[in-house]
């Protein structure tokens, strides 16, 4: 991954305590509010579907990787600009699109929560934890010392246009069955290493003022993940 030619700097691994604890605290900070403003979005675009009646193939199609494209390509290339002020609105810009993409996977989980288990967010919970303690895991991990994954950042950037398709394609023209679900478990074995991709990139690569960007990334990467463990929790349940 190219960085901009600010980031020419001591990466945060080399940098004082100080200032690697500082720059921890703002990307920890900044991906929270991130989510945060990811999950509001996504149940206001749930309910907006609902309300509307937005169930048709265009409007799916429109609304779902229209929004994804602005909050992985558009706000991505605001992020790593040379303006401060321009880096938060791409930040932002991505919590927003991505937290619409995911409207129409939060309406479904929860209306099939509420007929499973009484509960509408008990899927959305489940998906919750597990992202957490993988985000955890991998985060210990990489606390033991910067390590060489160029061989997945490369692997990452040849699936990244494949795996996009294949995710429209099987949007078009469902695949449902043991299939369907060895599928979801690719999209979660792959969105895991570009987590662990991102989160070692944030910890031992980017300089110290990088905190929006590393925000971004970490934040992208965990929204990536627990969209798709929640579609692998919900082939699950509907293959009992």
């Amino acid at each position: 991954m190219a960085y901009p030619a600010y980031s020419r700097e001591p990466v945060v691994s080399e940098a004082p305590v100080e200032s690697r604890v500082a720059f921890l605290r703002k990307v920890a900070g900044l991906t929270f509010v991130g989510l945060s403003v990811s999950a509001l979005t996504s149940m206001a675009t749930a309910g907006l579907i609902m309300a509307l009646q937005l169930y048709s193939t265009v409007a799916q199609l429109v609304i779902l990787f229209g929004s994804y494209a602005v909050a992985h390509y558009g706000a991505r290339s605001l992020v790593f600009s040379q303006s401060a002020a321009t880096r938060y609105v791409g930040f932002f810009t991505g919590a927003v699109f991505q937290g619409i993409a995911m409207g129409y996977l939060v309406l479904t989980a929860v209306l099939m929560s509420s007929e499973l288990f009484g509960n509408p967010l008990a899927l959305i919970f489940q998906a919750l934890a597990l992202v957490g303690l993988t985000t955890v895991g991998l985060t210990a991990y990489l606390l033991t010392g910067p390590k060489n994954l160029s061989y997945l950042g490369a692997a990452l950037s040849a699936l990244s246009l494949p795996m996009l398709g294949l995710m429209v394609l099987t949007f078009v023209f469902p695949v449902n069955g043991v299939l369907g679900l060895l599928m979801s478990l690719v999209f979660v074995g792959v969105s895991v290493g570009g987590l662990l991709y991102q989160l070692n990139s944030v910890m031992h690569q980017m300089a110290a003022r990088m905190h929006v960007e590393a925000s971004y990334m970490v934040m992208m990467g965990i929204l990536v993940l627990f969209w798709n463990i929640l579609v692998l929790l919900m082939r699950l349940q509907s293959r009992d």
